[in-house]
């Protein structure tokens, strides 16, 4: 199981529709509105970097009010990032 933090900003006054999507995603395990450059920050699992990867690209991005995120991988445990095929 493989973790990331996904910060994410919103368009002005879509911040709650946009966290009520993100808690709703399966793969979330918490989510948060937080002050500073970005709105919010969810904690979202995939089961290999590739399918973080998916999740990140093909759930969380395509949400109706984001407008940036940047993702921060968790290392708490050692991964193999030669194993994935976007590290070519």
């Amino acid at each position: 199981m493989v973790k990331a933090y996904v910060l994410i900003k919103a368009q002005v006054g879509k911040e709650e529709n946009v966290l009520r999507e993100i808690l709703g995603l399966s793969v979330t395990d918490e989510a948060h509105k937080v002050f500073g450059p970005y709105d919010i920050v969810a904690e979202v699992r995939g089961r290999d970097m590739e399918t973080l990867v998916e999740i990140i690209t093909d759930k969380v991005r395509k949400i109706d009010g984001i407008e940036d995120t940047q993702s921060i991988l968790v290392i708490d445990n050692e991964i193999d990032m030669t194993s994935t095929s976007f590290m070519s």
